[in-house]
């Protein structure tokens, strides 16, 4: 179910509006943990979101860094599945 979700926060992550929600209701914590300690699927999702939250908004930029994203995504870019690499 994890996997599923972080796939609909991926595709939510494309639009303006769905980033403001992700940021609002709490989701960048959840993503960030989700890259660290999810599947791998949920990874590659998870930093697909992050990825597009980043290139959407310097302010939401920042807050994926204030919580603490840039080592599970390091570990990511050299131990994760290529897809996943490439987001990341």
């Amino acid at each position: 179910m994890v996997d599923k979700s972080v796939a609909v926060l991926a595709n939510l992550s494309a639009v303006p509006e769905g980033c403001l929600a992700i940021s609002q209701q709490g989701g960048i914590p959840l993503l960030v943990e989700i890259v660290e300690t999810g599947s791998q699927r949920g990874k590659e999702n998870a930093a697909s979101a992050l990825l597009q939250l980043c290139i959407s908004s310097h302010k939401f930029c920042s807050l994926v860094l204030q919580e603490g994203a840039v080592p599970p995504l390091i570990a990511l870019s050299q131990f994760g599945t290529p897809r996943a690499k490439e987001k990341v």
